[in-house]
């Protein structure tokens, strides 16, 4: 099995980790702020929508690893099953951890997974009395089950953030909120199921989340805590966190910047436009669709700092700090602007250099390119959009609160 590295977001993808939205989504959408969904949505037309990307994506020729597969295929999903299942013991005739494991036995990898993500404590009550009230026996007969649900993992459909892959391989990082930070073990148990080795290990006082990680061949970009007036503001991934991936060894590009956000401008941009801000992570307001073409929401690299830290020797070290936009302009990078009331306009999953997989927006479930400039402008640079040269509507999928960048995870680009 080849190593799964990613030098840049434009080679050609030849890999990809997904998961599809299941019961566990259905119950986030139910309760969707602590969930960190945008809104409710319906977890059967999302299911509908990815399985369309999927379908996209293997028409395009790329390898889409489901992460039920990696984990059966490895071994350790039934490990996993047992080990998430609890007993609530204090009933009549408690069944056991194994004999409830076995029982799904037969389901199908993707549906055993469901029980991991649900984590359910399983119990038994009983009816002892009869119908006409005399004292009934406890068989099979009287009793019922009690299944209560606690701590779901609901947003494992967004892959991206729980994982990312630069050139070293696999990093596991520590998420930015604590219901997400619960799908950890089962991605670190999809790497070794896939027999990877992983490079870093965010710490546990630090966070990082593959969203603000921008691999770009020679260099790198990971976006951090915004910085204005000497105040951090923390959105999903830490200054220290992003610098953590520069002290371990955790990468090797000749340069690596870490990206701050620039509060001010998005509040000022969100408020002119009446939209949410763009910032949670640096695929919001910044992607590539091919080597030398970014897209990006101008204003906000114009007004964005990045630290830069060159590689010198086994280490890096400080160069200075300079634009966003100077940057991509000293690496020689022509910039689309997206417009600020496109929601998903850097959002999109690059599938080899010049080729993309984007949402378009849409109020009726029709292409309008009125509607789609981001697109049409890409289009109009030579970039093939798939497909039919307009992208997706995953309007359900999105409700979740990301778009389609954020919903796959590269295991391997070449």
């Amino acid at each position: 099995m080849p190593k799964p590295t990613v030098e840049a977001e434009y080679d050609t993808l030849r890999a990809v980790r997904v998961h599809e939205p299941g019961i566990e989504a259905a119950i986030g959408a139910m309760d969707p702020g602590p969930n960190h969904f945008a809104r409710p949505f319906s977890v059967r037309e999302a299911k509908r929508e990815h399985h369309r990307m999927v379908e996209v994506l293997e028409d395009a020729g790329v390898e889409v690893r489901h992460i039920h597969e990696d984990l059966a295929d490895g071994g350790v999903l039934d490990g996993l099953v047992e080990e998430a299942i609890g007993i609530d013991d204090g009933g009549p005739s408690p069944p056991t951890r194994a004999d409830l494991a076995g029982n799904l036995a037969d389901a199908t990898a993707y549906e055993r997974l469901q029980a991991v993500l649900l984590g359910p404590t399983v119990g038994r009550t009983a009816e002892v009395e009869g119908d006409d009230g005399d004292s009934g026996s406890l068989d099979s007969g009287t009793l019922d089950t009690s299944v209560r649900v606690e701590e779901a993992i609901t947003n494992l459909y967004f892959q991206r953030d729980c994982q990312l892959v630069g050139d070293r391989g696999p990093i596991l990082p520590r998420l930015g909120t604590a219901t997400r930070r619960r799908e950890r073990p089962l991605i670190e148990a999809a790497w070794h199921a896939r027999g990877a080795e992983l490079a870093h290990r965010t710490s546990a006082t630090e966070t990082l989340e593959g969203g603000d990680f921008l691999p770009l061949g020679d260099f790198a970009l990971v976006g951090v805590s915004a910085l204005e007036d000497g105040e951090e503001t923390v959105f999903r991934t830490t200054y220290e966190g992003g610098k953590e991936l520069i002290e371990a060894g955790a990468v090797g590009y000749d340069e690596v910047g870490l990206v701050r956000p620039p509060l001010s401008a998005d509040e000022r941009l969100a408020a002119e436009h009446g939209t949410s801000s763009r910032l949670l992570h640096l695929d919001g307001w910044l992607n590539v669709a091919a080597e030398g073409l970014a897209v990006a929401r101008e204003p906000l690299i114009e007004a964005a700092t990045v630290e830069v830290f060159e590689r010198v020797g086994e280490g890096y070290e400080r160069r200075g700090e300079e634009t966003v936009a100077d940057l991509l302009d000293r690496h020689g990078y022509e910039v689309i602007d997206a417009p600020y009331p496109e929601r998903w306009a850097t959002n999109f999953l690059t599938v080899a250099d010049g080729t993309v997989l984007p949402i378009y927006e849409t109020d009726d479930g029709e292409y309008d390119p009125e509607k789609n400039r981001t697109i049409e402008r890409l289009k109009r640079e030579g970039v093939d959009v798939l497909p039919d040269g307009e992208g997706l509507d995953p309007h359900h999928l999105t409700n979740g609160g990301g778009g389609i960048h954020c919903m796959t995870s590269p295991i391997r680009r070449a």
